[in-house]
């Protein structure tokens, strides 16, 4: 995954889970995140993709900010 694209989602995360984020901003980030897996094969890492296409998005930012995300409930790993 290039750096850009890995900048973008970042940034995209971290404005999710901002405490002083505003509807719009919100919204927009909810765009970036969604555009990135709206094909069926995004290019991005399987955990990442997983991530992003349900919605975790404390995970994928951990994932991507060198944590180990714990195991979730969809049965996955």
């Amino acid at each position: 995954m290039d750096s850009e694209r890995t900048q973008r989602i970042l940034l995209a995360l971290q404005s999710l889970t901002a405490t002083n984020a505003g509807k719009a901003s919100i919204l927009e980030s909810i765009r970036v995140l969604d555009a990135e897996v709206a094909g069926p094969d995004s290019g991005l890492p399987s955990d990442l993709d997983h991530y992003l296409r349900r919605r975790s998005y404390e995970k994928a930012l951990l994932l991507l900010t060198g944590g180990k995300p714990g195991a979730g409930t969809c049965g996955r790993g």
